[in-house]
């Protein structure tokens, strides 16, 4: 895999709109209790008590909020205009990058990467004023499934570790949906890792704490309109795989997977009826000695149960329809008090140090 020598991405320019700045005193008592959030209009970030806003257009995306590895950005892409939009936790400014991608992940520091065919590793650093640009060529196999013909479409960067970003790319495609392919890309080697079983259709990933080990959810069609949600994990260094208990119900999705600090595993998912029309339940997961028990008393579709002393989560409204993007009322609960935040939210996210 070569350094990358090419021009700087043409048209990444970066828009930055300051808000009100906060003192280091405020960000230090804010410091352990930020998280944030987004709706299908907004990413927000919560420090403290204060609240700071980012329009965006994120549309159907359930995708989890990033934060970069000093945890000073949070960030989303917009699913219409596939535009990266990057909120500060420390002054409120906002950027946003055209970066032509669907999903974006944090490298280092603050600095996050994203896919842009035909072959690049794209990165941005948050924190300066130089514009995206490509960091590394990457030159992938040909498909090796002969459904493919050698061809593939859909590749994007999924998670990453400090050893290695992984890579996801759709290369076949089954009798109704598509297939996913794994590749680890590490500073001198392309791992191809292939498919891992029942993770084939809108597969997500996130970085467990090893840095050569990822947490993968997805799911596996059973009809044109209904499919069997799995999680798995797979290690880079090996391509060993430990599948986990599939998801209970009739029809299921699996995604948003988390490695929390204690080893657990939580998964958000959604069950529905083979029907036209057919409600959904929303739920979080977390792994178990007996496959996978509800983070929360009551259905959530989204949480983070370590931040600070508190639950942030998002509690699930009204039964959907199956394609219908969950979201729900955002409630922070601490020392007894319960307070509400938000409406239609639709995903959370923290940084590492606080993401559970």
């Amino acid at each position: 895999m070569a350094s990358s020598v090419v021009a700087l991405l043409a048209g990444c320019g970066t828009d930055k709109t300051a808000l009100p700045q906060i003192t280091p005193t405020e960000q230090q008592d804010a410091a352990g209790s930020v998280f944030a959030y987004r709706t299908a209009g907004e990413l927000a970030v919560v420090r403290g008590a204060g609240t700071v806003r980012a329009p965006g257009s994120f549309g159907y995306s359930s995708a989890a909020v990033g934060f970069t590895r000093d945890g000073q950005f949070a960030f989303s892409v917009e699913t219409s205009s596939k535009t990266l939009v990057a909120l500060s936790v420390r002054d409120g400014s906002v950027s946003r990058t055209e970066c032509d991608c669907s999903d974006a992940v944090a490298v280092r520091g603050a600095v996050v990467a994203w896919w842009r065919e035909p072959g690049q590793i794209m990165t941005l650093d948050l924190s300066g004023t130089a514009p995206a640009a490509p960091e590394q060529d990457v030159v992938l196999p040909d498909s090796p499934s002969p459904l493919s013909g050698g061809s593939w479409d859909g590749a994007r960067l999924v998670a990453a570790t400090d050893d290695y970003v992984l890579l996801a790319r759709v290369e076949s495609r089954g009798l109704w949906w598509e297939k996913n392919h794994l590749y680890a890309i590490g500073a001198d080697a392309i791992l191809p890792l292939g498919r891992v079983p029942g993770i084939d259709a809108h597969l997500s990933a996130a970085a467990g704490p090893d840095g050569h080990t990822f947490v993968l959810a997805g799911t596996t069609a059973r009809s044109a309109t209904c499919g069997t949600g799995h999680v798995a994990t797979i290690d880079a260094d090996t391509n060993a795989v430990q599948e986990l208990p599939a998801l209970p119900g009739e029809c299921s999705a699996a995604y948003s997977p988390r490695w929390g600090g204690d080893g657990t595993l939580t998964v958000a998912t959604r069950k529905w009826a083979d029907m036209a029309g057919a409600p959904s339940a929303v739920d979080r997961l977390q792994s178990a000695a007996q496959g996978w028990a509800p983070v929360g008393e009551n259905p959530v579709v989204d949480m983070l149960p370590r931040a600070r002393e508190s639950i942030v989560q998002v509690v699930a409204g009204d039964p959907t329809d199956a394609r219908d993007t969950p979201r729900g009322v955002l409630v922070v609960e601490k020392g007894g008090a319960r307070t509400e935040l938000a409406q239609q939210v639709v995903s959370l996210g923290a940084p590492a140090a606080t993401n559970g």
